[in-house]
């Protein structure tokens, strides 16, 4: 059949402008509620936040895969919603580079093994683990370094503990201990906290000689019974980036 030379031009004009952006259909069109035009430096954890609505359920129904990446003008379904609200926009700061955060290499600390976790949570950062884990009985927060998945931090901010300044176990000897905000059995890392991870990872093993071999899941210790980081994780992805980079 002959395109008409409308659908020609509109073809032509997308092609030359980009991707076309395709509505997404999974919405259930007798569900209640509105959609949400996405604004400048709005997340969608803002977004829900302003709602009052569960981050994963818009995740899910409106078939997200990662969070982190919603664009301005895009349309986000709400569910329940009766009319649009005002959304507070993400107030961006100026990351400072893992170097920084690690600090020079402690003289006399023996840290031989990396294990990372996933929070299991939508939302978080080392103050609200923190005040957790105190209430759990385990003097203070459990990791040594947290990194921010947009919602309490900035998208890939790496916050330091007071475990790593001061050079105290977390769990395990030997065992520095790196947490990332999210829950990756319902979603996926965003591309902010792998390069994060990645980088901070690859100065822990330079600064401490930790070999690629040392580097593993919660669910990699003997004895542990839990999906941590979550079956989302991409940790052979992780080990085939930190080898790129020339570890060994």
């Amino acid at each position: 059949m002959r395109k008409k030379p409308e659908v020609i031009l509109f073809l032509f004009i997308a092609t030359i402008s980009g991707c076309i952006t395709v509505p997404r259909t999974t919405t259930p069109p007798t569900l209640p509620g509105i959609y949400h035009i996405v604004g400048s430096n709005q997340t969608l954890y803002g977004i829900a936040k302003a709602y009052g609505v569960d981050l994963y359920e818009i995740i899910r129904i409106n078939n997200i895969r990662d969070p982190s990446k919603i664009g301005v003008g895009e349309e986000i379904f709400i569910p329940g919603a009766k009319e649009r609200l005002y959304v507070e926009p993400h107030r961006m700061k100026i990351l400072e580079p893992a170097e920084k955060i690690i600090g020079p290499r402690y003289r006399g600390s023996i840290w031989r093994y990396i294990t990372f976790h996933h929070s299991a949570t939508s939302e978080g950062n080392a103050e609200k683990f923190d005040r957790n884990h105190r209430r759990r009985g385990m003097g203070g927060l459990a990791y040594h370094f947290v990194i921010g998945n947009g919602t309490d931090t900035q998208d890939g901010e790496i916050e330091v503990g007071w475990r790593w300044r001061g050079q105290k176990k977390a769990i395990r000897p030997y065992d520095i201990q790196i947490c990332l905000v999210g829950n990756f059995n319902n979603q996926v890392i965003s591309e902010s906290q792998f390069e994060s991870l990645a980088r901070l990872i690859k100065i822990l093993c330079l600064q401490y000689n930790i070999p690629l071999s040392n580097i593993r899941r919660h669910k990699d210790i003997g004895g542990c019974i839990t999906e941590c980081p979550g079956k989302n994780f991409p940790y052979y992805k992780l080990l085939a980036e930190l080898k790129r980079q020339g570890l060994k």
